[in-house]
């Protein structure tokens, strides 16, 4: 029986929904069906059932549900207890949970990763994509009931009153955001571009604003401010896809400076001299209640460290 399973077994039947407990935990659905699935087999009885569209606990789901939390509870005075006994000795062990959206893991997090891996070889870092980039419900309830240990956002300067006492959010870095166009676009040579020189023009939009896109909600307020309509807007999931169609000519586009600056350098794409302000910053959160691993002071040292900034 894998913890893994159990874990993800209690947040799907915490939930009553498939779809919730893979959003919760950072997972695809199909993950969490296979997962259950696995479960399933290893004990040889159905833990739900299965009613259109659907589930409650089977009179076994409801046993395996108690003892779910002991085995897990176990587990984790079980890591708790090794921690100790390493940094006792000196070493730093354990298990972290981190999650973080696709910006941060492909152009923020990867050289802290690498550092906090290069000293604590011993722990056991688990990494999240997180579908949502802001410090929504979603995540505040992640950090809250202890499913992730330290999430790190794209948003707009943060304070821990926002959401359930006990949180904590130290900002990091603020991002520079560039408005980009393909080279030789017209508005290239144009100093101090304004909204209204995108009337005529076809918009890229990264992300909604809903979905995690802080900037991308600046940007757009912007244009709503001056009252323009771009001549089209084409939405895209994925940072990659914008970066790759606006050089290919498409439109107009915002993203993190720190996500298109090799891109810029080759000019491969152009930053324009956008006339407006963007205030967005890197952060991370986590529960200050709850108790600090040596494993999580270790990574919460290094996150300062890497970026630079004193220890509160």
């Amino acid at each position: 029986m894998e913890l893994r399973h159990v874990e993800t077994f209690r947040a799907v039947a915490k939930e009553l929904s498939f779809s919730r407990a893979a959003f919760n935990l950072g997972y695809v659905q199909s993950s969490v069906s296979a997962q259950i699935a696995a479960l399933e087999r290893d004990l040889g009885l159905p833990l739900f059932d299965r009613l259109g569209r659907s589930i409650r606990l089977t009179d076994a789901g409801q046993v395996m549900f108690f003892y779910a939390g002991r085995l897990l509870d176990l587990a984790e005075e079980a890591r708790t207890s090794v921690s100790e006994v390493g940094l006792k000795a000196g070493v730093v062990t354990g298990t972290l949970t981190v999650s973080a959206p696709e910006t941060l893991l492909t152009y923020r997090l990867p050289r802290l990763l690498a550092e906090f891996h290069r000293r604590y070889p011993m722990v056991r870092l688990s990494v999240r994509p997180s579908v949502v980039g802001r410090l929504t419900g979603g995540t505040q309830r992640a950090i809250e009931e202890g499913r992730v240990d330290v999430a790190f956002v794209l948003d707009h300067e943060l304070e821990e009153s926002l959401g359930f006492t006990g949180l904590v959010v130290e900002p990091l870095v603020g991002e520079a955001i560039t408005v980009i166009a393909p080279a030789g676009h017209p508005l290239t040579g144009v100093s101090s571009v304004e909204p209204g020189h995108l009337a005529s023009k076809a918009v890229l939009l990264p992300e909604a604003p809903e979905a995690g896109c802080a900037y991308r909600g600046v940007f757009e307020r912007q244009l709503a401010d001056a009252r323009v309509i771009p001549a089209e807007t084409i939405e895209f999931t994925s940072i990659e896809a914008v970066k790759q169609c606006v050089a290919a000519g498409m439109g107009i586009s915002v993203l993190p400076t720190v996500t298109v600056s090799a891109d810029l350098a080759t000019s491969r794409l152009v930053a324009l001299d956008w006339n407006g302000e963007f205030r967005v910053q890197t952060q991370v959160a986590y529960h200050a209640d709850r108790w600090k691993s040596p494993a999580f002071a270790a990574f919460l040292k290094t996150t300062r460290e890497v970026f630079g900034i004193a220890a509160g």
